[in-house]
């Protein structure tokens, strides 16, 4: 029996959340039976090294110069005689300026959609890895037998545009989102499809973790006392804006902790500004991204995620996964992933919130003990949510 043809679609392979559980969807995947095609608007990230070989990574949509800011795309792509192209990201850049997230989005794909190639051939399924733009690309310029999409997020919480999206979701075979309260917010939004949304959740594999846990150094500050981490995209969302203050309070009890941020994104001047304005340049550092942040999970004895929104956060489920103690803010979906007090601790999300839940880690030891054993009796991994992806694309 020849193979069935997927296509994935996603827009880059940066180190987010959604790309982190893409490249590991890869790396699960049966090859056996389904040839796969990745399909990127850009051909960049720290994890494109980490798509499998078994994977066809396709001619991105978009040249590298389209990446860059628009003082220095717009000329770099005429010079590569591309006029057309300059012209559209000329108006991408102007539809992204004022509006909604959502209406942001769809402003820019009414653009791009004319200039974004078809894809080539048929295929058996098309999965749509993220909102927006690998959506609105799967429905438009896609064959596909079976098309699915996935929202990683909740739905109403990330701004999006529901009078601009309620027709791709409808032409799509399934939606996909990953908690409970996501699927709860999509159903709320688009009633008349709720049939077609289904839950899978982000798989972790806590027996890759370990092994990848292994492998690098870690800390090497040699700092002994106790150490923060928080994995995140350097946003608005992410809310270490809120937490930064808290920090700044610990300090001035006279708290010893370090706090230790990976990631980047569009706040990091802000951040790090932000950080040096409230005397934290000793204790809170910015390590930027990381491809095997696993060794730094491994070492951390609090893991802290102070987000504003979150889908299911995938950073949160490793975390579980390598039984370090949790620290959350009460995200709409924070109560999805952790029981406050059993293996982990949900606060307010605000400055107070976060400094109280932190004193109280710092200061007991044996409650993060106990938040890690509780996480240690639970299965952390899931890989069988991938018999859930084979079943929608089989479904007939």
């Amino acid at each position: 029996m020849p193979k069935k043809k997927i296509l994935f679609i996603n827009y880059s392979l940066h180190s987010g959340g959604i790309e982190k559980s893409l490249v590991t969807i890869l790396s699960l995947f049966d090859y056996d039976n389904y040839d796969v095609d990745l399909q990127l608007f850009a051909n960049e990230g720290l994890f494109l090294d980490r798509v499998p070989p078994q994977v066809h990574l396709l001619e991105p949509l978009f040249p590298p110069e389209y990446r860059l800011n628009i003082r220095q795309s717009f000329p770099a792509l005429l010079k590569a005689r591309r006029p057309g192209l300059a012209f559209c990201r000329l108006l991408v850049s102007v539809a992204g300026l004022r509006g909604t997230m959502g209406e942001r989005l769809g402003k820019m794909w009414n653009v791009e959609r004319r200039f974004a190639r078809k894809a080539r051939g048929e295929y058996d399924a098309a999965v749509a890895f993220m909102e927006g733009q690998p959506i609105y690309y799967c429905v438009t310029k896609v064959k596909s037998r079976v098309k699915i999409g996935f929202i990683h997020g909740d739905y109403e919480a990330m701004g999006l545009d529901r009078n601009y999206d309620q027709n791709y979701v409808h032409k799509l075979d399934s939606l996909c989102t990953v908690s409970e309260s996501c699927l709860t917010s999509l159903r709320r939004v688009f009633p008349q499809d709720s049939e077609k949304f289904h839950v899978i959740y982000n798989i972790v594999s806590a027996r890759l973790l370990h092994d990848l846990a292994k492998q690098g150094t870690g800390f090497t500050d040699g700092y002994d006392g106790t150490r923060i981490l928080s994995i995140a995209r350097l946003s608005r969302q992410k809310g270490l804006d809120i937490a930064l203050p808290a920090a700044a309070r610990l300090k001035q009890k006279g708290i010893a902790f370090r706090w230790y941020i990976i990631g980047v994104g569009p706040e990091e001047e802000k951040l790090k500004a932000m950080a040096q304005e409230l005397s934290l340049s000793d204790c809170v550092f910015f390590l930027g991204e990381r491809q095997n942040p696993y060794p730094y999970l491994r070492q951390c004895d609090i893991y802290l995620q102070p987000s504003r929104f979150e889908g299911k956060s995938i950073a949160v489920d490793e975390a579980m996964a390598m039984c370090r103690p949790i620290l959350l803010t009460a995200f709409s979906t924070a109560a999805d992933q952790i029981s406050s007090g059993v293996n982990g601790l949900i606060v307010p999300m605000t400055s107070e919130g976060v400094e109280h839940g932190l004193e109280t880690l710092i200061a007991e030891k044996k409650l993060r003990e106990s938040f890690s054993e509780a996480l240690s009796g639970e299965a952390c991994s899931n890989e069988d949510e991938l018999l859930k992806l084979y079943g929608l694309i089989e479904r007939e």
